[in-house]
């Protein structure tokens, strides 16, 4: 008889882990080689497969407002940008392998998305195709095609799997709340040197003012932290939950948010703050005559107290109310319509730019040549705009949308826009009760950007995905669009059984 020879399943994964180890810890001799980088995140890659295919959902939404950065991948990619991708593929790859994995079919919120889609890959050809530095090509800002094909990625991988009922807060929350991490930066700041090393994983841009130790130092991550704890209590309370005498550590949260939108130094941010604020109090049907009075009284309270006092705030606060006609100091003032007069003078020199890119957009691709001619310029004060224009950074939302895209990009981002508001009223309107404070949330969060967005400040490459993620995560909610509402019997009673619902939780 013939021996035979057994290997058993130990015996094999040491076979197979050993020299794999062997091989690792060799080329962790020199860990930032670009050659070691890209071997070791295509091992850790691969035993990550199994995990994001019974996980990747959930992963994907965890990740998806988070302010992690890689900065040891090449070309720095957000982790969104990078879990969309990853989200796509393992959702395809489910949807192969199972028959009963299927897409949630909302056709309404799908067709203008992939004709976005069309115009953004039609503009990169036609534009001299999408060149990235980082693989050697001598275009800059072609990463913005990447952008905003992930964002549109992002959003079917974000609706290929329904949430549970009983998980729709938790998961809400996790959406929001991770916009925390924002913070890190500029914690990592204060803790000196032993903290620096979370720059290579949290985006340092958030840091940005500590770093250049201006006049006014701003915080970047409270532009992000503030709204999503705003967004995170609404969703889980709704305004009348917040103001629960019973519990007041809600009202000390929102509290804390509403100072963190004051002290960050961003005017933008307090305007998106207080908008989200006020459709959410439109949507909830606050506007009785008791609590207007209620509110207009605590209001000029307040304005009576702040107001002859306002110049003794900080100077980072004094910055972000420098819109309001207070008297802030002359410096807060001064640096408010400086930063007003410039956007104004970029978008005044970028509109004589729509006719000639009104039927083929722009695209992003920038020759390195010309922008270092234009900094140039702007060195020597010939053009203080010209560089800004060149890198397309219009500081508007409107002018980000029509010139690197033309009118197709307007069409197909108008088109989105009206579909998502439709399905988040929808939702609202005639969803599943349980759902309502969460869908209202929700809805309140994508006006409040929209406005910001058209009115006040905008880009379309960096800010897509945010529009994308919140439709997506409402579709996974919601599920597929009903052809015919469901009519809410009486209003009266809706809105009583919400109230009971929000002062037993």
């Amino acid at each position: 008889m013939a021996n035979t020879f057994v290997v058993s399943r130990a015996q094999l994964v040491y076979a197979l882990c050993l020299p794999l180890a062997v091989v690792l810890g060799y080329l962790l001799a020199d860990p930032m080689d670009l050659g070691t980088i890209a071997i070791v995140a295509a091992v850790l890659g691969l035993l990550s497969v199994p995990i994001f295919i019974r996980w990747y959902h959930p992963i994907l939404i965890l990740g998806w407002n988070a302010a992690l950065q890689p900065y040891f991948l090449p070309g720095q990619p957000s982790l969104w940008m990078l879990l969309a991708v990853a989200g796509i593929i393992f959702a395809l790859l489910n949807r192969f392998v199972n028959p009963d994995a299927r897409f949630i079919h909302v056709p309404s919120l799908a067709k203008p998305l992939l004709f976005l889609l069309v115009v953004v890959i039609a503009t990169s050809c036609l534009r001299g195709g999408i060149g990235l530095r980082m693989l050697g090509s001598s275009t800059y800002g072609s990463k913005s095609y990447f952008w905003l094909i992930t964002a549109i990625a992002g959003f079917f991988a974000m609706s290929s799997q329904r949430i549970p009922k009983e998980r729709a807060a938790l998961f809400v929350g996790i959406y929001f709340l991770i916009g925390l991490t924002a913070l890190i930066p500029n914690l990592a700041w204060l803790g000196g040197g032993s903290t620096q090393f979370l720059f290579y994983l949290f985006a340092p841009a958030f840091a940005g003012d500590q770093f250049m130790h201006g006049e006014v130092t701003r915080f970047g991550g409270l532009t992000v932290a503030s709204p999503a704890l705003e967004c995170a209590l609404l969703a889980r309370y709704g305004i009348r939950g917040l103001f629960d005498w019973q519990r007041p550590w809600r009202m000390v949260l929102f509290v804390m948010a509403a100072f963190g939108a004051l002290f960050c130094g961003y005017r933008n941010v307090l305007i998106f703050f207080t908008v989200i604020f006020l459709v959410q109090f439109y949507f909830e049907r606050l506007y009785t005559a008791r609590i207007l009075i209620t509110a207009a009284s605590v209001t000029l309270i307040l304005g009576v107290l702040i107001v002859p006092n306002v110049d003794k705030l900080p100077m980072v606060a004094q910055r972000t109310l420098s819109f309001l006609p207070i008297p802030v100091s002359p410096t807060a003032k001064l640096m408010g319509e400086q930063s007003t007069d410039w956007r104004l003078e970029v978008w005044k020199d970028a509109l004589p730019e729509i006719p000639a890119y009104l039927f083929l957009g722009k695209g992003y691709g920038m020759d390195p040549v010309e922008l270092a001619f234009a900094f140039q310029n702007s060195t020597h004060h010939i053009s203080t705009t010209e560089s800004m224009l060149v890198a397309g950074t219009l500081h508007n939302g409107p002018l980000s949308v029509i010139i690197p895209l033309g009118i197709w990009g307007v069409i197909g981002f108008g088109w989105f826009v009206a579909a998502s508001l439709r399905y988040l009223y929808r939702a609202y309107r005639y969803g599943n009760p349980e759902l309502r404070c969460i869908n209202m949330a929700l809805l309140s969060f994508f006006l409040a950007k929209l406005v910001l967005f058209l009115g006040v400040f905008g880009a379309l490459a960096d800010e897509l995905y945010l529009f994308t993620g919140l439709i997506g995560l409402s579709v996974a909610l919601n599920g597929a669009e009903s052809p015919v509402p469901v009519e809410v019997e009486s209003t009266q009673t809706e809105e009583l059984a919400y109230s009971e619902r929000l002062v037993t939780e």
